[in-house]
């Protein structure tokens, strides 16, 4: 059987679309996830080519039906000053409609659906680390819809990538040559890779239980 996979990110350099890619491209080795890469609209400055870099807006933009026909999340913003930026932090907030709509016997559309999330840090006027702090956030999102949330699975890929964590997927960002925005090292060409295939697994072997994914009736007798 089928089901959809959407990863979502945000940015302004282009930091993040690599590593969405990535990611979609280990979602995709798993039978049946149908992945999508989705950008998120800056909710202020629209789609204003000059503020962008090459790359960025190339993917289409999410919309709620996206999120809601989503079997599976995968979302990735930048860090900055040790939180996430405020345009993912928006578009977040945006889905707390979300939380009272009903599905079958009960609310919440996301219910069931697996949240998985990325993110970068580090650079001049970024602000440096607080990268475990931002992933976690995402996770007390996910965990608000009542979402199932996949991180990275220990590996020795993580001892040496910088900033590796099992909550999900670091870009390091360092600015190396000149070169911006950096591109990812092969560790984190690895961990973004197996964070993409890991959470389409879990996904598919959720999607294709024939548990329901629904509180027992038992309880209204509690």
């Amino acid at each position: 059987m089928t089901f959809s996979v959407a990863v979502v990110y945000f940015s302004l350099h282009g930091r993040l679309v690599l590593t969405a890619n990535v990611i979609a491209e280990g979602a995709r080795k798993v039978p049946g996830a149908e992945v999508t890469v989705y950008r998120i609209q800056d909710p202020i400055r629209g789609d204003d080519h000059s503020l962008f870099d090459d790359g960025v807006l190339d993917a289409p933009p999410v919309t709620l039906q996206d999120v809601r026909d989503a079997d599976v999340l995968i979302l990735g913003a930048p860090g900055r000053q040790g939180g996430m930026c405020g345009e993912m932090r928006m578009f977040l907030d945006s889905l707390a409609p979300l939380q009272v709509e009903r599905k079958g016997n009960s609310c919440g559309v996301l219910k069931g659906k697996v949240g998985s999330a990325f993110t970068s840090v580090g650079g001049h006027g970024r602000g440096f680390g607080g990268h475990e702090a931002i992933l976690q956030n995402f996770h007390s999102t996910f965990l608000q819809h009542g979402m199932v949330v996949v991180g990275n699975p220990p590996t020795p890929v993580m001892e040496e990538a910088c900033m590796a964590t099992p909550f999900g997927v670091v870009m390091a960002g360092k600015e190396t040559a000149g070169r911006f925005p950096p591109a990812l090292n092969e560790h984190e060409v690895k961990l973004a890779y197996s964070m993409g295939e890991w959470t389409a697994q879990v996904a598919s072997l959720l999607h294709d239980s024939d548990l329901p994914l629904e509180p027992s009736k038992s309880l209204d007798r509690l």
